[in-house]
């Protein structure tokens, strides 16, 4: 047995990848304190978008060109340390796509467990290289700490055309929602921790979030749209909330439609949720603006289940949908498909529309 085999690297963390954010109402509440004290640069002159108000990136106008700023990391999600090292990258490399961009330079961000073994280290790091490679950017360097739990990220820089950014707030009633990956990553990644996930949904699960988001951005600037975020640690409801809060209007989710990864549904049902997918539920029923209508509670978890790499979520014109969903899965997002609308009704408001998951 290898290292790499008798290391259990999700057994480092209470929860895994982008189940493990901080939950959206708190990172709200202190970011609204920052706010009233004046502490959050507002948009304007070369800022073209930053914290206030938030997007998934900050967009920075800079000799002529709109440069994009990010950086992300996480806890491990699986325990195949190369495979890690991928999703942890392409997930931060995320953000630059959800805001329409293309990545230029990454720089690590790592913590790590000084009583691990380097080889695991350095396939995490191998794992990540990969996948900054495959977006056609550089790795430059990046900073490490010793700590108990393992983390790894990026920061990232890119750019991005002024007239094709696509922000949080750019749908509008009547667009409908686009989703280009299929849900459930945090169920297995649940699973794995646990030892009960199956080969065959942890394999969809790592294609899925070692998948870039590249394709789907291109498709998004050829089309034009102005709206679209990823899919993260917040759920389909929590990320489809902050764009219909952010565009003043309400959204609804055909549960029906929503793709999943294979097995989940067994897995959800015989428990393996993130706190992370409950939090986030519970928030939004506490909140008031998630109305469920009939869908049961398992369904309510899966289109709240903390997705890490997740796929873009694009605010679509009726007229143009079909179109962009047939070119996203021309170039590899086959699980593209529209799973709900933007429409006029209270800020931010997600509700469910027929279909049953």
């Amino acid at each position: 047995m290898t290292i790499q085999e008798a290391v259990s690297l999700t057994q480092y963390s209470p929860g895994g990848g982008c189940a493990c954010k901080m939950p959206q109402h708190l990172l709200g509440d202190v970011l609204s304190t920052m706010r009233g004290d004046g502490l959050l640069a507002a948009v304007s002159g070369p800022l073209r978008v930053g914290m206030d108000p938030a997007d998934d990136a900050a967009v920075y106008d800079l000799n002529g060109r709109s440069m994009v700023f990010t950086c992300d990391f996480l806890t491990p999600v699986v325990d195949d340390p190369y495979d890690w090292g991928r999703i942890a990258a392409v997930n931060a490399l995320s953000d630059v796509y959800a805001m329409g961009g293309r990545p230029l330079v990454a720089l690590n961000i790592l913590a790590w467990p000084a009583d691990l073994d380097r080889e695991l280290l350095a396939e995490v790091m191998r794992g990540g290289a990969t996948a900054v490679s495959e977006a056609g950017a550089l790795l430059a360097g990046g900073h490490s700490i010793t700590d108990p739990a393992p983390k790894y990220g990026l920061a990232v820089v890119g750019d991005v055309d002024r007239d094709t950014i696509l922000l949080k707030g750019g749908g509008r009633a009547g667009d409908v929602l686009v989703l280009t990956k299929p849900l459930g990553t945090g169920i297995v990644g649940t699973a794995v921790k646990r030892g009960e996930a199956e080969p065959t949904s942890v394999r969809a699960a790592v294609q899925a979030m070692t998948r870039l988001n590249a394709d789907a951005a291109a498709v998004a600037r050829a089309a034009g749209l102005s709206g679209g975020t990823d899919v993260t640690g917040y759920g389909l409801i929590g990320h489809l909330h902050e764009m219909a809060l952010a565009a003043g209007i309400a959204a609804r989710v055909q549960a029906g439609e929503v793709p999943l990864l294979p097995g989940v549904a067994d897995l959800i049902e015989r428990g393996c949720v993130p706190d992370g997918t409950r939090r986030t539920l519970a928030g939004a029923l506490k909140e008031d603006w998630f109305d469920p209508g009939p869908l049961p509670h398992s369904g309510r978890l899966l289109i709240a289940d903390a997705q890490t790499s997740g796929g873009l979520l694009l605010a679509v014109k009726p007229e143009h949908a079909d179109t962009v969903v047939t070119h996203l899965r021309d170039r590899g997002d086959e699980a593209a498909v529209i799973v709900g609308d933007l429409v006029a009704g209270a800020p931010g408001t997600v509700s469910v529309k027929g279909g049953h998951q």
